[in-house]
């Protein structure tokens, strides 16, 4: 372990000091002992929720899947566009500042901040994922700059005031209470530190487009007798989440104690264009993509994301938060 991470680290139960003994981290106030997964310190509490095991079995288990699919993600401009632009918010922060990602799943946004001279924390549950995010760090030269934890959003094992920025991509929604993951991120924040929150899901669709979408995959399936149920590839939270309104997310900063935060729409035409390339990939076996379409949307999109009654209907927002 990093000398700079033994300093920081707290128990995720009761916030005291985690002490070295016999290859085991052991709490000085409540006495609860963590050890390690492989090579990752598991610091996750024992007590996790079912629907956190399920997520931890869900993203390791299908890991090869994940990793498949960000080789075709990476090249998106929808992707790459909303991914650069929650990331430019911490980019304003100072040079070897401390940065936190929970959630951090393959680990590639956490490697483009280290290109730029961060340093960095990840923190998941899934211990196949958050191997290869530290294999992909390591193998990129940034072993020294970046540590990989096994950790709860909700209840992390960081001091208070630790991190000089912190953010969350695609993730607030997979946990079962977002308010207490958002209280944690203030928490372990210095005053002044920044937050971005990235590309989480908005929730009009889950009561239009995706209703009609499964209608429609129903048809294909009877009209061609193929089995196009692409449910196994979706974990448990993404199959019961609703997404985030922007009033949810308004009260969500609010209540976290946040005290300024900007939404930003983050895609309706180009997030639209690249969902349908994924899935109509998975449908047919083969790669999709419309990636000049997604270039001339992304542009329509800002007209679109300028206009007052829209702002409250983009697919997903990206969130800057201090």
């Amino acid at each position: 372990m990093t000398e700079w991470l033994d300093e920081i680290l707290r128990c995720p139960s009761c916030k005291g000091f985690l002490e070295l003994s016999d290859s085991r981290l052991v709490c000085s106030s409540c006495g609860a002992r963590y050890g390690k997964y492989e090579q990752l310190w598991d610091l996750l509490p024992a007590d996790a929720s079912e629907l956190k095991l399920l997520e931890r079995c869900h993203y390791t288990e299908k890991t090869d899947y994940y990793l498949s699919m960000h080789r075709t993600w990476c090249g998106s401009p929808f992707y790459r566009h909303y991914h650069s632009s929650f990331l430019n918010d911490l980019r304003r922060l100072p040079p070897r500042s401390l940065i936190l990602e929970t959630g951090c799943g393959l680990g590639h946004d956490g490697l483009e901040l280290l290109h730029d001279d961060y340093r960095l924390v990840e923190t998941d549950i899934a211990p196949g994922q958050l191997e290869e995010a530290q294999k992909l760090h390591q193998n990129s030269g940034f072993g020294r700059e970046s540590a990989h934890l096994l950790a709860d959003a909700e209840r992390l094992p960081f001091a208070s005031d630790t991190f000089d920025g912190a953010f969350m991509a695609a993730s607030l929604h997979h946990l079962p209470d977002p308010p207490a993951a958002l209280r944690e991120i203030r928490r372990v924040l210095k005053r002044g530190g920044i937050f971005a929150l990235g590309t989480e899901p908005n929730s009009w669709q889950n009561y239009t487009i995706y209703p009609l979408g499964k209608s429609l995959l129903g048809l294909i399936k009877r009209l061609t007798g193929k089995d196009v149920d692409s449910t196994e590839m979706v974990s448990e939270a993404d199959q019961l989440m609703e997404g985030f309104s922007r009033g949810q997310l308004d009260d969500l900063f609010g209540e976290a104690g946040f005290d300024r935060w900007e939404l930003k729409p983050a895609g309706y035409l180009s997030a639209a264009i690249f969902f349908l390339s994924t899935e109509s990939s998975n449908l047919l076996g083969r790669n999709i993509r419309l990636f000049p379409l997604e270039r001339l949307a992304i542009y329509l999109d800002e007209i679109l994301g300028g206009m007052p009654l829209l702002r409250r209907y983009p697919w997903h927002w990206n969130a800057v938060a201090s």
